[in-house]
């Protein structure tokens, strides 16, 4: 009898763990598939106002709004006209849900790239980068308007990876804004300057428009979308579920497959957080016999 041979062979090949084993001229082969979570997600979140999600869903269209940044190279503030969005899977989302409005609505990352919106450029402050970019724009021609203006495009989707932000009066000196993986779209500033929008405000000028338009930074263009991109809807409560599910069923939707939830909602049931709340002190026992039937 010839003996048995046994050999184990252990190979990573294309994120697959292979076990292969022999017994005479048999041969068995088991896959153990590897996972890998990964840091992104198929979804682009955009966080608004409970106004704000009720208009972009009557108008099906992001519209691009002035967002004030401060260039560290430079030591002041610049408004730049854009939509952003984030990119983060579920398991990050809590950390960025509600900072920015508290209702968010989650459309396909192909929906995002059909419309050429891109991920921010983010940099450290006083980097080689940024400063060369900022000095190539300092020192820029202005005879060539065209040059200049495709230079500021880039600028705008540069973002600190660090730095002061005040939201919701909130003040965090030192935040990360290099966690919240921002996509962003800036209009052509050509185009802005043959329609005559701004494509550039100054800190004064950011305030003065504000004023002209009942505090809002919007302009009025944007980017239209379809009733099918939009995957998820995220609410700050209960209630506002049906509220938003009425407002849908009201404008005509047409997809029936848009799942909202509302904040805590996520935060307990998907990612697993703050679901070990403090018992009731006035909960009364329940007698058990005079519940059974």
């Amino acid at each position: 009898m010839v003996a048995s041979v046994r050999k184990i062979f252990f190979r990573w090949i294309c994120g697959s763990y292979f076990k292969i084993e022999r017994f005479n001229t048999v041969i068995i082969l088991q896959t153990y598939k590897i996972i890998i979570m990964g840091l992104s997600s198929n979804i682009l979140w955009h966080q608004t106002k409970k106004k704000g999600l009720e208009d972009i869903l009557k108008s099906r269209t992001f519209k691009f709004s002035y967002s004030q940044e401060k260039v560290p190279v430079a030591d002041y503030e610049i408004a730049f006209p854009m939509i952003s969005f984030c990119d983060l899977p579920f398991s990050e989302f809590a950390n960025y849900m509600g900072k920015y409005g508290g209702y968010s609505i989650g459309l396909s990352h192909n929906w995002g790239k059909k419309n050429h919106f891109n991920p921010v450029w983010y940099c450290y402050a006083n980097s080689i980068v940024e400063s060369n970019l900022f000095s190539i724009l300092r020192n820029a021609n202005p005879v060539q308007e065209q040059y200049v203006l495709k230079l500021a495009e880039i600028i705008a989707y540069v973002k600190p990876v660090e730095g002061e932000l005040n939201v919701k009066g909130h003040k965090y000196s030192n935040y990360r804004f290099m966690d919240e993986r921002e996509v962003r779209l800036v209009p052509p500033f050509q185009y802005l300057k043959n329609e005559n929008f701004q494509y550039m405000l100054s800190k004064k000028e950011y305030i003065e428009y504000k004023k002209q338009h009942n505090e809002m930074s919007l302009l009025p263009i944007g980017i239209k979308f379809e009733w099918n991109d939009i995957k998820y809807i995220v609410v700050q409560n209960e209630a506002n579920i049906v509220e938003f599910k009425n407002l849908l069923h009201k404008l005509g939707c047409t997809n029936e497959n848009i799942s909202i939830f509302y904040q805590q909602q996520i935060k307990e049931d998907f990612i697993g957080i703050e679901h070990d709340q403090e018992q009731n002190r006035n909960f009364v026992p329940v007698d058990i016999e005079n519940i059974i039937v």
